[in-house]
């Protein structure tokens, strides 16, 4: 590849800005995707290196915002999941990632007593939430996915609405529902 890089290293992270197109004058638009190109190269450094890939940058003056783009795509880094890009970050997790803190010291009162039942039943209704979240609210689909009778989904939706007072039926319900789970885990 024609790409240059300039390598930097600082707290034991490595950083690398590559750049592909030279700026002839003004303000110059991103290119063919350079972190696409870039990701398979960049699997062959072995299991051992998680890397965090910003989207791209349009010029020297975005660094920082690249930079930290980075960062975050790094803190989704797994052994599993080496090389992550910052754009194919879901939105959901990244709210959940960088929101998680706040929320959990503003835990809806219900939340105690839902994280408890939910713990008590080896995870079954926050499961039966993601299914029904997953089955665009259809209590065959979600049944189906779980491998239950539907009317064990009916009955643990209304176990989370004795709980919470939440109708997981409904779209900004199920929501409050499932960032709450999310935020909650840590």
């Amino acid at each position: 590849m024609s790409v240059r890089t300039l390598v930097g290293i600082r707290s034991n992270v490595v950083t690398v800005v590559f750049s592909d197109v030279r700026r002839t004058s003004g303000w110059t638009a991103p290119q063919a995707n350079l972190a696409d190109r870039i990701q398979p190269r960049l699997l062959v450094l072995g299991p051992a290196i998680p890397i965090g890939v910003s989207s791209d940058q349009p010029s020297t003056a975005f660094i920082p915002r690249g930079l930290h783009e980075a960062a975050v795509a790094l803190d989704f880094a797994s052994v599993t999941e080496r090389v992550v890009q910052f754009t194919a970050l879901p939105i959901r997790r990244l709210l959940v990632h960088r929101g998680a803190d706040y929320v959990q010291s503003a835990m809806p009162a219900w939340y105690p007593g839902f994280r408890d039942a939910d713990a008590k039943s080896q995870g079954a209704l926050v499961k039966t939430l993601r299914a029904l979240a997953d089955a665009d609210m259809k209590i065959q689909g979600a049944a189906r996915a779980l491998h239950v009778h539907p009317n064990t989904i009916y009955a643990r939706i209304q176990r989370i609405s004795d709980l919470t007072g939440l109708e997981a039926q409904r779209y900004h319900h199920l929501t409050d529902l499932l960032l709450a789970a999310d935020c909650g885990r840590g």
